[in-house]
């Protein structure tokens, strides 16, 4: 028989033993099947003080097992396992500082069955994730007997305790929540390992591999050449720091993209080598096209999970080297406004520099920020004008206050809005509300194969409902598949969604976002190039 000893943080001498499980002096297994055993200490103990004995003194001593061996470190109760291959009586025994708990141990072909446990994790093993994805992992355990007692669970990379959950009845569902980043051991290919007992020492023990686990990709936009002369080389500088773990990611390779313009266009890539924790500057060009007007536009640099963007100015061939600077100095919204109503911005703009300015103004929302409107202006010297942008919010629930933002290109100006929640507005009882989470993608695709995406949907509403989920891809954004899911109060559910991508030539990055009426969820995904 094997067993495993748990620790305590105690010194002093134990004052009592008090058996735990099995819960009696007495128990029944069968050969072969697993059996634990756990005592109370007061104080608590370490696993070294614990003697485990099989058939008295003279029996030779138990070796420990992970993860009880740790487990005692943490609880400070001696825990130990083990099996039996043949039948008949065996006397277990603990001794800590003198004093003795023992176990009367019947093994026997007649005895109860092992409890029955299965383990699954969320996102699965075919799956990537950063290290900032949360990860499910679920235990499901059952019991003919009905006296299920604790269970248990082992990360695999150094085969330790990580906590427990009590049960009781015949059976028990429990999800241990974690992240990529805390999750070494998934990081390392090493899997979870669950462990079911009953109150008579029953065990069970059962493992899932975990999803892949890469380091996060940051970027963000530091500086730009611009504004420069058409038909010259744009150059834009931009830091890239990657989040992971050092010993399984070390060296990370990043790919960087460079995307311009309001019709979005990649237009560069570069790889660069970071070590995780650490920052790289790469520089990203391309060159400008030949126009007669001065324009302004979005660059935007890309990573696989990470986007930076900013506006820059390319100076026409038909300016005079005059140019104009367009600030926001007046900006006023209709907000309050309820969930689904219109929300109209109003900015004032004045041209301070010494030139005509062409610019797009964009209207910008959201703590995640997002362009909703965009409108063309020309402005003389010297001259204001007024502009009013705006967009249909979304139908919330409930009241949210978010900032929205003014872009020319030149400046920037916000002011936080309040959208009420339609929350009892309709005279109903009750409303339903979708909340919507990214759970996978089968990202990388090559241009012209189907791009998949897979995303969990909740009721957090009070009522039944019914709404399609929509998968809106791109820059431009375009909504190309949906599907109607009905859920009940705190009901949940699973939509695939896809589409077939356009056959590109080189590598493209872009966004695809899964939206409810009530909530949206983005991820960023490659498409490789067919040439």
């Amino acid at each position: 028989m094997g067993a495993l000893a748990t620790t305590g943080v105690g010194h002093a001498q134990t004052g009592s033993l008090e058996r735990i499980c099995p819960a009696a002096t007495a128990t029944t297994v069968g050969p072969g099947d697993d059996v634990v055993f756990e005592a109370a200490a007061s104080p608590g103990v370490e696993p070294q003080a614990a003697d485990w004995r099989v058939d008295g003194p003279d029996g030779d001593a138990i070796t420990p097992y992970d993860p009880f061996y740790s487990y005692t470190y943490v609880t400070g109760n001696p825990a130990a396992y083990g099996q039996f291959d043949a039948s008949g009586t065996h006397e277990v025994s603990v001794t800590v500082d003198g004093t003795t708990v023992i176990w009367t141990v019947e093994v026997t072909e007649s005895a109860p069955d092992p409890p029955d446990l299965d383990v699954t994790c969320d996102p699965g093993p075919d799956a990537t994730i950063t290290v900032r994805d949360e990860v499910d992992v679920t235990a499901s355990a059952a019991d003919d007997s009905g006296t299920l007692h604790r269970l248990f669970w082992q990360e695999g990379r150094n085969a330790t305790y990580v906590d427990r959950i009590d049960l009781s009845g015949s059976t028990g569902t429990t999800t241990y929540s974690t992240t990529g980043g805390n999750a070494l051991w998934f990081i390392g290919d090493y899997p979870m390992i669950a462990w079911v007992a009953c109150w008579d020492g029953r065990l069970a023990s059962a493992s899932v591999d975990g999803p892949s686990v890469v380091a996060f990709q940051n970027v963000a936009i530091t500086g730009t050449n611009a504004p420069i002369r058409a038909g010259e080389d744009l150059v834009v500088e931009a830091e890239i720091d990657v989040e992971g773990d050092s010993t399984y990611h070390g060296f990370v390779d990043v790919e960087a993209d460079l995307i311009v313009g309001h019709d979005p266009t990649h237009v560069d890539s570069r790889t660069v080598e970071v070590f995780t924790a650490r920052t790289e500057t790469v520089e990203l060009a391309f060159t400008t096209a030949t126009v007669r007007n001065t324009q302004t536009f979005p660059v935007r640099v890309e990573t696989a999970h990470a986007a930076s963007e900013t506006n820059v100015t390319v100076i026409g061939t038909a300016d005079d080297g005059t140019q104009g600077h367009l600030e926001v100095t007046g900006l006023e919204t209709n907000a309050p406004v309820t969930g689904g109503e219109w929300l109209e911005v109003t900015a004032t703009l004045a041209n301070t520099g010494d030139g005509p300015a062409d610019r797009d103004v964009e209207l910008v929302v959201g703590h995640d920020p997002t362009t909703v409107d965009t409108q063309g202006v020309t402005v003389d010297a010297g001259e204001t004008t007024t502009v009013s942008l705006g967009y249909e919010t979304y139908p919330v629930r409930n009241d949210g206050e978010f900032p929205v933002q003014v872009r020319t290109g030149d400046d920037t100006a916000s002011r936080t809005v309040l959208v009420s929640g339609r929350n009892g507005n309709d005279g109903g009882e009750g409303e339903s509300s979708f909340a919507v989470s990214i759970t996978g993608t089968n990202a990388p695709v090559t241009g012209g194969e189907w791009l998949e995406v897979t995303a969990a949907v909740e009721n957090v509403g009070d009522a039944a409902g019914t709404h399609d989920v929509e998968l809106v891809v791109g820059r431009s954004p375009e909504v190309v598949d949906a599907a109607s899911v009905s859920l009940p109060p705190g009901g949940t559910g699973t939509v695939l969604l896809g589409y077939e991508t356009y056959p590109v030539t080189n590598d493209d990055v872009f966004p695809v976002m899964v939206r409810s009426p009530h909530a949206s969820d983005t991820r960023t995904v490659t498409v490789h190039g067919t040439g």
